[in-house]
């Protein structure tokens, strides 16, 4: 080291703004800490580099990104523009679509964060912190067991193969604990879950139909069925071979390292005629528990009235920016519609066909505040679904490497080594503050709007502060109108 130290000229490199020892031998260590500018490389005249047979220059600006050998971001570049380049070279090395986790980073013109409150003063008179908020939601008022759950927040589908068994066992210990709904996923159900907390628990039908049997569905508290969902809607979802464990191949009905793929569509649900015997299949075999349907936003109105024909129970509208285990970026940056556009939408169907709270409006795709769960309530949804969030309440880093089973929290892996990293009593209990303190952000700004009840929240209650959000949601302007 010492010899390579004397050989090496990266002090003398006008690339390299650290001219010092400090930093040397980056063919050696990694890349540097500086940004480098390229201002004539010396990598191809430096004894060091031609000794070991490097190839590339500007090798201590070089990073390996996907398997991709790439110089570093630069500090002033768009990190969009970044990605786009580390895809090209992602696909031709490989010949294939890239594969990425979690849910798209592409920012919208509009969002929710264009929507405020209007705080009740004289004409209306908000609500002191002691004055009792009644937050408990009904999913299904009409089915003949309908879902009642304490908070307006569920944890949405994330299948185990997707995500840990810790994971799957700290989600349902919180659903217990709260009483609050949540999702199994398309990739079946654990013994553990249905024992724990299975009367809070949705059971997800979904095109690949991975792990559920008759048995299953009959003891549902509630069956979603899965059209689609907004990482990737219209597309089939895909568990990649290394995530296929022996068990998640047991509760998935799969061989150990087969892929798991789940087709687009419904094999056996093709028309509407098809949809409503579908939807009467699962009410009768379920005993009356209620039955609905989850979709990706794109042409709201016509697939809300569909389903609203087929006699579903609920609809839960998954928009753009919901979060995934595994995904092609270019199609969860390209497809589908955020949920301040279809909310609105769906809303304004239920209530042309006289269905506004008998079928129940579930919302979800990139929620994470408190605020903005509110804010869905009063555009008119009855509840809300978490997924990211959830995650990042048990010790979710975003590190979004779901896809390769290499999660260092032990959330989205399968190897012992890491699982064990998620300590499931702890993530249990960290997931369930954040339930409760969202509820309780909730309650407030009832509380402020002067409701003493969170299904009070309305259109009335929200002002737009731009134009565009206005038109769009038919939400009063900052003018008043």
């Amino acid at each position: 080291m010492k010899e390579q130290n004397r050989e090496c000229l990266c002090p003398d490199c006008p690339s390299y703004p650290g001219h010092g020892d400090d930093e040397m031998l980056f063919c050696a260590t990694g890349s540097s800490r500086y940004e480098v500018n390229e201002r004539g490389c010396l990598c191809a005249s430096c004894p060091v580099y031609q000794k070991y047979g490097l190839r590339e220059l500007y090798f201590c600006n070089m990073e390996s990104l996907n398997g991709i050998r790439m110089r570093r971001e630069g500090r002033s570049e768009s990190h969009r523009d970044y990605l786009n380049i580390i895809h090209i070279k992602e696909a031709a090395g490989t010949g294939e679509a890239p594969l990425e986790s979690m849910g798209s980073q592409k920012r919208l013109p509009l969002g929710l964060d264009d929507i405020h409150f209007v705080p009740a003063q004289v004409s209306a008179i908000p609500l002191n912190a002691e004055d009792p908020v009644k937050t408990g939601v009904t999913i299904g008022e009409m089915a003949d067991k309908p879902l009642k759950l304490s908070s307006p927040i569920m944890i949405s589908g994330m299948s185990y193969g997707a995500v840990s068994k810790n994971t799957r066992m700290a989600i349902a210990s919180a659903a217990a604990k709260l009483g609050i709904g949540f999702n199994s996923g398309e990739g079946g159900v654990l013994e553990y879950e249905m024992e724990k907390a299975g009367d809070y628990l949705i059971v997800q039908y979904s095109t690949g139909r991975f792990g559920v049997t008759e048995d299953i569905l009959q003891r549902a508290a509630a069956i979603e069925i899965r059209f689609g969902q907004g990482a990737y809607p219209g597309k089939g979802s895909y568990l990649p071979p290394e995530k296929i464990t022996d068990d998640v191949a047991r509760v998935r009905g799969l061989k150990e390292g087969e892929g798991s793929y789940s087709p687009a569509h419904h094999p056996d649900i093709r028309n509407q005629e098809e949809l409503r015997e579908k939807v009467s299949y699962l009410r009768e075999l379920s005993g009356g528990s209620p039955v609905g349907a989850k979709i990706g936003c794109g042409n709201v109105e016509d697939d809300v009235k569909a389903l609203l024909d087929a006699g579903v129970d609920f609809i839960a509208l998954d928009g753009f920016g919901g979060g995934t285990g595994a995904v092609n970026p270019h199609i969860r940056d390209s497809t589908g519609i955020p949920l301040i556009a279809a909310i609105p939408r769906a809303a304004k169907v239920m209530v042309n066909e006289g269905l506004e709270g008998r079928v129940s409006l579930i919302a979800g795709g990139g929620l994470r505040t408190g605020a903005d769960m509110a804010k869905c309530l009063a555009l008119g949804a009855d509840a809300v679904y978490i997924g990211t969030a959830a995650l990042i309440a048990m010790n979710c880093q975003q590190h979004r490497l779901c896809h390769t089973g290499m999660c260092p929290t032990g959330i989205t892996t399968h190897d012992p080594a890491l699982v064990k990293h998620l300590d499931t009593k702890k993530a249990a209990e960290r997931l369930e503050n954040y339930i409760m303190v969202s509820t309780a952000e909730i309650a407030d700004f009832a509380r402020i709007t002067g409701k003493d009840d969170i299904k009070k929240l309305n259109h009335e209650d929200l002002v737009a502060l731009k134009k565009d959000v206005a038109e769009l949601t038919g939400l009063r302007w900052l003018n008043g109108l």
